[in-house]
């Protein structure tokens, strides 16, 4: 799913949902994300390994989108895993906080 200039891909191979974040993560991006939400809400088995490794802007709608991720997922009794992350969002989390908010959510790779 395409926003203006970002990208929210979704897979999964059974035992994980895979979530890849690539470009601006902005309101496009939330806006395309309906796939994302349904398969979160269909529930399910497995992790949820969240990809930001090739993020280049995240603005605060861009950092609403990670928020729900994790929201979701943990109130689905899903784990979840953050296995890349641009300096862009390393440092959106570190100044917002939402880095040690997700810590405390058990969110691996933070």
């Amino acid at each position: 799913m395409t926003g203006a200039n970002g990208v929210v891909d979704l897979a999964s191979d059974g035992t994980t949902l895979h979530v890849v974040l690539r470009g601006a993560v902005d309101l496009a991006v939330r806006e395309s994300a309906h796939d994302v939400w349904a398969a979160l809400a269909a529930g399910g088995e497995g992790a949820v390994a969240v990809d930001c490794r090739d993020v280049t802007f995240m603005d605060s709608t861009g950092l609403s989108v990670l928020v729900r991720l994790v929201r979701d997922a943990r109130a689905a009794g899903r784990a979840v895993r953050l296995v890349g992350a641009s300096r862009q969002v390393t440092e959106v989390l570190a100044v917002t906080g939402v880095d040690e908010w997700m810590r405390v959510q058990g969110v691996e790779g933070v």
